[in-house]
């Protein structure tokens, strides 16, 4: 029998040129994976941390908002009264600690499981790429881009906001997190 000739090689490559989503788009993208994470977080606290853990601020937080004009400004006395309460304060660390960590996690398995993506950036279809093209995403840039926009986010809330603008004055369109992880 005679053998079929070999397969030719393909004359062209493929090549991918990449460009930056508009800021616009990033920033919905974030806002919806905030949403999201924010609830998420909003849920374990309300359901299983207060009940189970810190039954007795329930009543505490209720009395508050029955006695409150709606102003922590000018409610001193009952907003201090409120602080010197151990079991409020201790249940007010708890919750910001399942906050931090609920985000930080929500960035970072979505980013890892999604290969780069969230799902904010899936209902627009974006992706998070390395800069240096052809190389995949390696799971210590996917972690420190997680801790970056948690920290970002939560703790320094107008360092997010300087780095979204910052979007707008730079050549290729980057964010701080971005510059700083190699990615776009």
């Amino acid at each position: 029998m005679q053998q079929p000739p070999p397969l030719p090689q393909a004359a062209t490559t493929i090549r991918f040129h990449v460009t930056p989503s508009p800021p616009w788009v990033r920033l919905l993208a974030g806002f919806a994976d905030a949403i999201v994470a924010g609830l998420l977080a909003f849920a374990i606290i309300m359901v299983i941390l207060i009940p189970n853990y810190y039954p007795e601020t329930e009543s505490i937080i209720y009395q508050y908002a029955e006695n409150s004009s709606g102003n922590f400004r000018e409610d001193t006395v009952l907003a201090k009264t409120l602080m010197e309460n151990e079991s409020l304060r201790s249940m007010l660390v708890a919750s910001q600690t399942i906050l931090y960590s609920v985000f930080f996690l929500f960035f970072l398995l979505n980013e890892w499981i999604f290969k780069g993506s969230s799902l904010g950036k899936m209902i627009f279809r974006i992706t998070v790429v390395r800069r240096t093209i052809g190389q995949p995403l390696q799971i210590s840039t996917i972690f420190m881009r997680a801790w970056l926009k948690t920290v970002f986010l939560l703790l320094f809330a107008p360092i997010l906001w300087i780095s979204f603008f910052w979007v707008f004055f730079q050549k290729d369109k980057r964010t701080l997190h971005d510059l700083i992880t190699g990615t776009w």
